[in-house]
């Protein structure tokens, strides 16, 4: 498992942050939490392997949060938060600010974990508290039966149900258990009817389990996001999703690429890098394959472009 690399989070950032503004946290069990806006953190001196940078919130009420989500805690999670905080305070000293803001140190807790003290460390001159959440408690079965009818019936979802379906991977237990309920809730997102539900569900769910997803399902739910945006005006213009298309099934004729090439009058060099994406990406269907070629596209300039 890897974490979502930074520079590919800008687009979940932006949805998961609007699913979150002015909602309040109570359906994971934090009814006095209700968060305004998503904070720029800009903080000094983070670390690859630190904190995501889409987690620090400002509340209603003006104070402000971290909010983190963990599926095992100890010692240097703890040391981890620490640090953490001392860089949200330093960015506030930075910014010329008279005082301290008051923080939230916010964990919600994967099924995994059942309790945890709230006091997390008391070193003498410092105490450390959180306002943890624990989603063991939420009935993922029954939760997900509910959303798949009222998908299933052409409903929209409420805000609410919106925010149970992003951590539902994490209210299941053990690693197989939670990939294979993140494999089900994408499917399940993919189906919203409302396109902009849709895309704050998908990003909701790749940003809540960074931790536990694995790089080839989180860049394909990253495509999806995309394709959800602009893919409708490119896939019904037609353009360069129906040579992959035709490449497709020339393919499952046993056709080369070269004389795929030859057929449709195309560049031997871009028949030959669709059919390679194809066969790397049996999962992915025409549209995904475009992506993933303007992806590489985009990383490498001097590549083979669609």
């Amino acid at each position: 498992m890897q974490n979502i690399a930074y520079q590919n989070k800008d687009i979940t950032q932006k949805y998961s942050a609007e699913l979150l503004k002015d909602k309040s946290l109570a359906v994971y069990g934090l009814p006095h939490i209700h968060i305004k806006e998503l904070l720029p953190t800009n903080l000094p001196a983070i670390e690859a392997n630190e904190l995501r940078m889409d987690n620090l919130f400002l509340l209603k009420d003006g104070t402000i949060a971290i909010i983190d989500y963990e599926s095992t805690f100890g010692p240097k999670d703890v040391i981890k938060y620490a640090n953490y905080i001392a860089r949200v305070l330093k960015r506030y000293v930075s910014d010329n600010r008279q005082q301290f803001p008051y923080l939230h140190l916010i964990i919600i807790f994967s099924a995994d974990i059942e309790n945890v003290d709230p006091l997390i460390a008391d070193v003498g001159c410092m105490k450390l508290w959180i306002e943890p959440a624990f989603l063991v408690h939420i009935p993922t079965e029954t939760v997900y039966k509910r959303l798949r009818e009222k998908i299933d019936g052409c409903e929209p979802l409420s805000e609410e149900e919106l925010m149970q379906l992003i951590i539902l991977p994490l209210t299941v237990k053990g690693k197989s258990g939670k990939q294979k309920q993140l494999v089900d809730t994408i499917r399940l997102a993919q189906r919203i009817p409302d396109n902009s539900q849709r895309i704050q569900a998908l990003s909701g769910i790749l940003t809540f389990s960074d931790k536990i997803i694995e790089r080839q399902m989180a860049a394909r739910i990253r495509r999806l996001i995309r394709m959800n945006k602009v893919v409708q005006l490119l896939y019904e213009d037609g353009g360069e999703q129906k040579v992959i298309s035709q490449v497709r099934k020339k393919l499952a004729k046993h056709m080369t690429p070269k004389a795929i090439a030859d057929m449709l009058e195309e560049d031997s060099v871009k028949i030959e890098n669709i059919a390679r994406k194809i066969a790397e990406h049996p999962e992915a269907d025409d549209q995904e394959i475009y992506f993933i070629i303007c992806d590489e596209a985009e990383a490498e300039p001097s590549s083979s472009e669609i």
